[in-house]
């Protein structure tokens, strides 16, 4: 059994659902962030990592993070750094360019460190924060986490910056903590035409907003004087199409504490990653690789697997907007009982690549534990039987060609996943396949990789392979943002799965505003918060507004004693590799070393 049980202390739960934070923390490791670096004696060595990029589609136009070159990449810690990251153990910030961070009441006070430049020579300073801060907040979509309640930002000094939000909240600083910090120097025109449409009250998909966009998307500054303007530890050196290398940049953010010369990236993806690994040419892979593939590896020497449990997991997205059928429970109840979700994990991700939840509450065990142990939930696992019966009840029928819908029509679907992404794939063919032995015409396809989420939230789909819990946002109410408002935006343009949220229907709460719930499970007090989990999490048992395939558990590989002497998460084990990755954040601290 892949089940996998987490022991959370009283601290640790209210940790976990983002309780008892009335004020930001910033975490001890600042004292080890300002040490002199390898005892006087500089760097040396490389690091090898590998990573699919594209040098003839991305471009140095950082403003655009998912189609800039690593900009969206677990490494860009290491040149492109953000005021803090995350510790997801014990939820405190780890000051990168601030020196501190402080949440008084709804106003968030950032102090950036003093000496850190750009490649082009000018410093860091406060003003390159709060352009970066309202190029952000203009173009984040409406009911992302701490973006719509951010007021303002204003540069107090050179390295202060103040930004006042209209409600606080655990993880309301979360947005402009993390930010991917630009130079002004570059992005200064459209930082400032972003301050002033957010001032005039332009949101994204304004005109206002659009227009702007669209100057952005013309740029990529591939042939910009300077290359890409960085401030962190590492900088471009060559760029191929193969490789690229990065040197230390030595007026970077921690330069003088890291331990390796040269950071060098191999292109690879799932494929070339494995065979990087069997020569032992790579020291560190965030790939998802599928069972044959780790078994494939498992004997390279050195080769180790660094495993957390994850915060989100696979799931599918049923279309309720095109297909009204699917806004029957018993509908989607009955799907999910037709699939065996531990064998698609297994076939997926391979045994200790993911874990199956101990409650089908929409909540990952971590934010589950705890919560639920005094209601009766229901337990969904492979049972044919009971998926026939409930289509039944439903007024489906079996005849020769597959299952009718009341309406006597067909009931016929594609399921989509997405091409190159190993675990979506697998997990989408494996449902479809589980779902034609039972007699439903479900097929699979893969749409290109460039841009599913436009998809997704279009709606433009039957049945799509997705996320549920949340990846992004490590706390309780992020998954809720997940379940029920991410790809779900119900206008004319991004009507997504057309899951209503003002009014659902279920059999032991009534009929419940998930959106008023959604609110109180973030903004309430302690015990508002945890009665809006309890109520959302039941909500999810008996509705299924996602079906939840499995939970990832997050498996990273790493080649010690041919270039690194160790690689290891540290003190940073829980954190998602992919969102505040835990080897960058040591290779930054100086903790990994070369060989």
């Amino acid at each position: 059994m892949t089940s996998q049980q987490f022991e959370l202390s009283r601290r640790r739960l209210m940790q976990a659902v983002g309780l008892g934070a009335g004020a930001v923390a910033t975490t001890s490791v600042l004292g080890a962030c300002q040490a002199k670096g390898s005892e006087g004696e500089g760097a040396s060595g490389k690091f090898v990592y590998v990573y699919p990029f594209d040098v003839t589609t991305q471009h140095f136009n950082a403003a655009i993070p998912n189609a800039a070159l690593l900009v969206p990449a677990p490494n860009a810690e290491l040149f492109i750094p953000r005021p803090a990251i995350l510790n997801w153990d014990s939820q405190e910030w780890i000051p990168q360019l601030a020196e501190s961070v402080d949440l008084a009441g709804t106003t968030l006070t950032i102090k950036l460190r003093s000496g850190v430049k750009w490649t082009d020579g000018n410093a860091v300073t406060a003003k390159d924060l709060v352009g970066t801060i309202y190029l952000q907040k203009l173009n984040a979509p409406q009911g992302t986490v701490g973006w719509d309640q951010l007021t303002s930002a204003t540069a107090d000094d050179d390295t202060t910056v103040t930004v006042q939000y209209s409600a606080a909240f655990p993880g309301v600083e979360h947005g402009a903590l993390k930010v991917q910090v630009l130079p002004h120097a570059r992005y200064g025109e459209w930082m400032d035409e972003a301050e002033a449409l957010v001032a005039a009250g332009a949101i994204q998909g304004s005109p206002e907003q659009s227009a702007l966009a669209e100057k952005i998307a013309a740029e990529d500054f591939k042939d910009a004087e300077g290359g890409f303007i960085s401030c962190g530890a590492y900088k471009f050196k060559d760029i191929g199409e193969t490789v690229i290398t990065m040197e230390v940049h030595q007026d970077g953010l921690f330069a003088d504490q890291v331990k390796f010369q040269t950071f060098e990236i191999q292109k690879g993806d799932n494929a070339t990653s494995v065979q990087l690994l069997l020569a032992s040419e790579v020291d560190y892979s965030t790939q998802v690789l599928g069972a044959t593939d780790r078994q494939t590896i498992a004997g390279v020497q050195g080769l180790k697997e660094l495993s957390t449990p994850g915060y989100d997991g696979i799931g599918l997205m049923l279309n309720q907007g095109r297909f009204p059928e699917f806004a029957d429970v018993d509908v989607r109840k009955a799907f999910m009982y037709v699939l065996d979700t531990e064998q698609i994990g297994e076939i997926a991700k391979g045994q200790g690549g993911y874990y199956l939840p101990k409650t089908y509450t929409g909540l990952a065990d971590p934010h589950a534990e705890g919560l639920f142990d005094d209601v009766e939930l229901e337990y969904y696992s492979v049972d044919h039987a009971k998926a026939t019966s409930l289509l039944e009840g439903a007024g489906w029928k079996k005849e020769s060609d597959g299952w009718h819908k009341p309406d006597g029509s067909l009931a016929e679907y594609t399921i989509i996943g997405v091409e190159g992404w190993t675990d979506f794939t697998l997990s989408g063919e494996q449902a479809a396949a589980q779902f034609k032995e039972f007699g439903l015409q479900i097929s699979y396809e893969n749409v290109p990789e460039d841009n599913p989420w436009g998809i997704w939230g279009a709606g433009d789909y039957d049945i799509a392979v997705r996320q549920w819990a949340n990846p992004f946002v490590p706390y309780v109410y992020g998954a809720w943002q997940m379940t029920w408002f991410t790809d779900n935006g119900l206008t004319a343009d991004a009507m997504g799965m057309g899951l209503p949220v003002d009014a659902v229907e279920t059999a032991t709460q009534g009929t419940v505003n998930v959106a008023e719930l959604y609110l109180q499970s973030q903004q309430g007090t302690e015990e508002e918060q945890m009665a809006a989990h309890k109520i959302l999490g039941v909500v999810f048992n008996e509705t299924l507004p996602r079906l939840p395939l499995f939970l990832n558990q997050r498996v990273s590989y790493a080649v010690d004693g041919k270039r690194v002497k160790s690689i290891d998460p540290g003190d940073y084990d829980l954190n998602d590799i992919y969102f505040d990755n835990p080897i960058m954040v040591r290779i930054l601290e100086g903790a990994i070393e070369p060989a």
